[in-house]
């Protein structure tokens, strides 16, 4: 008898030993946890900092060069071409750069990639530069819509090629940050196969993005995982 209440005795230790065991794993990864969640939160403002800082950094590069014909988002760091009516990215259902578009770019991207290659960005908080091709909204069918589609997409390896080709010694940086990519006319202003204005929408714009949109969505998942 004395035996059997021994080994019992012995069965339960080890059944208790063997939950603190998984407590203090549970309690780990809980800990590691929010240690990761606090420290992605830091990282968040600390790159949130960094886009006002590139935007203000553009802004004055824009000015000391004299570039007048983009305007900076001080909140986000976009950078918007000013309409004009001598502006004009392409020809309707053209892909090709037409002559006053390559004299804007050869004017401002020089300047905007000095500011966004310059190494503390890069290496800390650059993810990516979108070069986003747009159309103009001659009709609101899906076979227009995925036609331009089509078409935006060209426009923006348009502009990105002629990018890459006139700023050859930012070729490793682009070629690691650079994508793009076409929107259609899904952000077209001027609606409508009769408004004059239209011709505008046929564009390219030029975004980026740093790490902490990553770690949002990082942090989104982990907090999902959490709850």
């Amino acid at each position: 008898m004395s035996s059997r209440k021994t080994h019992l005795t012995n069965y339960w230790i080890s059944y208790s030993d063997l939950m603190a065991g998984l407590l203090f794993v549970l309690l780990a990864i809980i800990v590691i946890s929010n240690f990761q969640f606090k420290k992605k939160l830091e990282l968040i403002g600390e790159n949130i900092e960094l886009r006002e800082q590139i935007a203000e950094e553009l802004r004055t590069k824009f000015t000391k060069h004299n570039v007048t014909s983009v305007k900076v988002d001080l909140e986000t760091g976009d950078i918007e071409f000013l309409d004009t009516e001598d502006l004009i990215w392409f020809d309707i259902n053209k892909a090709e750069l037409l002559p006053q578009a390559k004299l804007l770019l050869d004017e401002v991207i020089p300047v905007y990639l000095s500011v966004l290659f310059d190494e503390k960005i890069t290496k800390n908080g650059l993810e990516r530069i979108l070069v986003e091709g747009h159309a103009s909204q001659e009709s609101n069918e899906p076979k227009r819509y995925l036609k331009d589609l089509y078409l935006s997409e060209r426009r923006a390896f348009s502009v990105g090629t002629y990018i890459i080709r006139n700023n050859v010694k930012h070729y490793e940086a682009l070629k690691t940050h650079m994508v793009t990519l076409g929107r259609s006319f899904a952000d077209a202003k001027f609606k409508g196969g009769d408004n004059p204005n239209r011709r505008k929408d046929r564009k390219v714009v030029i975004k980026f993005t740093l790490q902490y949109e990553k770690m949002m969505r990082d942090l989104i998942k982990l907090n999902k995982k959490k709850s």
